[in-house]
């Protein structure tokens, strides 16, 4: 680790940083912050919890013209990501009177109206989102100079790939561009193949770090929910996340959690998008002890804290196993996943130990 004014920021930058706590740099900023200065297209992977936003973030901010419109643009696949970024960048621009803006889908129109109003050096959204406000020029993206896609896997994963090329083709023929991924996924490849010509690669730290533990269990389907109980009775945890493929799931194990005394709440596509922020905050605040969730929220959301992962169901692609037990042992402490294997999930788990050299040890519970 190396301090921020070793970077080459301007004491101003290093002292809103040094004010909000930010005292050291984590390796995934030593290394990209350097890149974007020098005006270098940079596509890296770095786990989850690494410090990759704040590292693209601060790379930009001295090139920011505070007279201008908007001039850095990030791309990310969510609502909840596009919320949390904002609040993140904000804290730090605020004070060096630099604006910051967001616009995604499902917000009520006269919000986004309020932002397209005013001069915001940044802005952040998601893809279906900012080419509405694109096409429909309340928003000049002609003079974007750096464009950033976040969280890029899942990004193509949800179908945006082409959406991020025409946002690509609208900015700036000369655009600086940065693309962050846990994985490079098929998808990601060819994007960064077509879209971007030159650039440096970095893969940065390992995949799945070592200060996640890591188990499974095999049981048969019908054993999981008592499974599940078994292994809560004898826990203690502030906060753990249980992921499941199917959104139906998530109700039938957050009532059975919340029936067995447990404050339990569950997280999918289908609640409004004021619900679902609500529903991360009271986990955030500690009021709910338990969420089970889809993979809508396995990604890019910053929960600290999570003591307990456990992926009720094996994950249908393997990144999404990063992703997931990404959410525990955030920048470096100490965390824990559970995975709960039946037969059907053999080879498929097998696959994701083979993929990213895991050892996974196994254990028993005595139901």
């Amino acid at each position: 680790m190396n301090k921020f004014k070793d970077l080459g920021l301007t004491d101003e930058i290093v002292t809103v940083l040094s004010k909000l706590k930010y005292k050291k740099t984590f390796e995934v900023q030593d290394k990209i912050v350097p890149l974007i200065m020098q005006g270098k297209n940079v596509v890296f992977t770095s786990r989850t919890g690494s410090g990759k936003t704040l590292a693209y973030l601060i790379g930009f901010l001295k090139k920011m013209n505070k007279k201008t419109g908007i001039q850095l643009l990030v791309v990310v696949p969510t609502r909840e990501l596009c919320v949390q970024v904002n609040k993140e960048f904000t804290k730090i621009c605020e004070p060096l009177g630099i604006n910051v803006g967001m616009l995604f889908g499902g917000r009520d129109i006269g919000g986004d109206h309020r932002t397209t109003r005013k001069k915001n050096q940044i802005m952040v959204g998601t893809p279906g989102r900012l080419i509405q406000h694109i096409n429909e020029k309340n928003i000049k993206v002609g003079e974007v100079k750096y464009l950033v896609f976040d969280e890029s896997d899942q990004m193509f994963d949800n179908g945006f790939s082409k959406d991020c090329a025409y946002i690509k083709e609208r900015s700036s023929n000369d655009v600086q561009m940065i693309l962050s991924s846990a994985t490079i996924s098929e998808k990601v490849q060819k994007f960064i193949t077509t879209e971007i010509v030159d650039f440096e690669l970095l893969k940065i730290g390992k995949a799945v770090p070592e200060n996640i533990i890591q188990e499974k269990i095999f049981c048969e389907i019908k054993n999981k929910n008592d499974l599940l109980l078994d292994f809560f009775k004898d826990k203690k945890f502030k906060r753990a996340m249980i992921f499941v493929n199917r959104k139906s799931r998530t109700y039938t194990i957050s009532e059975s959690l919340t029936y067995n005394g447990y404050k339990a709440k569950y997280l999918n596509s289908d609640l409004e998008q004021r619900d679902r922020q609500e529903r991360l905050n009271q986990f955030k605040e500690g009021s709910t002890e338990i969420l089970v969730v889809t993979d809508i929220a396995a990604r890019g959301l910053h929960i600290k804290d999570v003591d307990i992962i456990i992926n009720y169901d094996v994950p249908t692609k393997r990144e999404f196993y990063v992703h997931r037990i990404g959410r525990t042992g955030r920048k470096d402490k100490k965390g824990y996943a559970l995975t709960i294997v039946c037969p059907e999930d053999d080879d498929r788990f097998a696959n994701i130990e083979f993929e990213y050299e895991l050892d996974v040890k196994e254990i028993k519970l005595d139901l």
